[in-house]
């Protein structure tokens, strides 16, 4: 019998991810990632071997000890669920050992997008205007970013793939290209493009081709760093270490403003590049002040005397 590890065909299923999925280099990336940390976890599992459930499970009980929540004990689930299937499909195994293994349950307090209050938003502004705090030569980058993620609600892969070409200034609109390369066009407030282009314009030369945001050596800037950028904002604006702030949830925080502001669940669709609107639909669950709302005008017994 030809021993079969499971390193054998990881090359094969992000290939097959990559070319006829279509999924984008950070997805790609993900999934290598989750499957190497498997390996590195528990061995190169013999592909052969009817332990093969019990290392899957161990391997889930080390990342647990590790100290991993369950929405990330979650994405390594799927991950390896999305593997097997992989390998089942094209007949390299006989049978899919995740088929019998269940993602943790969350519940609805944890699955629910973390997002910023309007007085948070306010202070991080107010702040980053604050020359005194932020005198570097990278504080314009700064607030730019922030003004990006929050007018735009871009991913941090999308945020850094903009290019100036992508922007309209007279229609108002900036092109994104988010997961599967899908292109969305997202509206812009008015105040938002007008400081870009004063940033453009004090920018020495720049073409239509070049990116939005660059670093001081005029080069594209990576999600790391802009990762990076926003825990130092975070750090100088004085929020606690409890303060969950990261360029995912000013998306999340547009997001939820905009629902709270009436916004449909639809057009939230458009906005974020949701392929399912259930995806969408965990806004409306994140805003309670809107459903009250919506109660309070709309029930009978909040618009009669006669009960």
């Amino acid at each position: 019998m030809v021993v079969c590890k499971f390193s054998d065909f990881i090359d094969d299923f992000l290939i097959s991810k990559e070319v006829e999925e279509g999924c984008a280099p950070s997805t790609i990336k993900a999934y290598n990632y989750d499957l190497d940390k498997l390996i590195n976890l528990v061995g190169d599992i013999d592909m052969n071997s009817p332990m093969i459930r019990q290392q899957i499970r161990l391997f889930l009980k080390k990342i647990k000890d590790l100290g991993y929540t369950k929405k990330g004990i979650g994405r390594k689930i799927a991950s390896l669920r999305s593997y097997f299937k992989f390998l089942t499909l094209n007949e390299f195994i006989d049978k899919n050992p995740m088929s019998t293994i269940r993602s943790p349950k969350i519940k609805l307090e944890e699955s629910l997008p973390k997002f910023l209050n309007i007085s948070d938003v306010e202070v991080i502004f107010k702040k980053l205007k604050d020359r005194i705090l932020f005198n570097s030569r990278k504080s314009q980058r700064y607030y730019l970013i922030v003004r990006l993620l929050y007018s735009t609600m871009a991913r941090v892969s999308e945020l850094c793939n903009i290019r100036i070409r992508d922007i309209d200034f007279e229609k108002g609109y900036i092109r994104l290209r988010g997961k599967g390369n899908k292109e969305r066009i997202v509206p812009v407030d008015q105040k938002t493009l007008e400081i870009f282009k004063e940033s453009l314009n004090n920018r020495i030369s720049y073409d239509s081709e070049e990116y939005l945001l660059v670093n001081t050596r005029n080069q594209r800037l990576s999600p790391r760093v802009v990762q990076t950028d926003i825990k130092y904002i975070k750090e100088r604006c004085g929020f606690p270490d409890s303060k969950i702030i990261t360029p995912h949830v000013f998306r999340h925080t547009g997001a939820t403003h905009l629902r709270r502001s009436g916004m449909d669940i639809s057009e939230l669709q458009d906005i974020l590049g949701h392929s399912s609107p259930n995806t969408t639909r965990i806004y409306a669950k994140n805003d309670i002040t809107k459903l009250k709302q919506s109660y309070s005008m709309m029930h009978p017994l909040n618009n009669s005397d006669k009960f």
